[in-house]
């Protein structure tokens, strides 16, 4: 698979698990058991971005592009360091 295949077909299984959790959870939500199926759905689409890098780096490492594999994987990398200090400064 293409590199830009893998990463949209990524992006697109983030976006209809996101936004699926999402109305599952607003279905839920006239019973009171909504919210954490929302959260869910929000965390699916937050980390979305994420995802996209990561399956963008593991593409372009099996295609042997060494340049641009480290490009998304110190791209990877800023992303998870800023979530890390934003977890830890809480």
């Amino acid at each position: 698979m293409r590199t830009g295949d893998a990463t949209s077909l990524a992006l697109r299984c983030c976006l209809f698990s996101g936004v699926a959790l999402l109305a599952a959870g607003l279905a839920l939500s006239e019973q009171g058991a909504g919210e954490t199926v929302m959260w869910l759905g929000a965390l699916a689409l937050i980390a979305s971005p994420f995802v996209g890098v990561v399956v963008t780096l593991v593409s372009l490492a099996a295609e042997r592009d060494r340049v641009w594999a480290l490009v998304a994987a110190a791209l990877a990398a800023m992303i998870a360091a800023f979530l890390a200090l934003t977890v830890l400064m809480g």
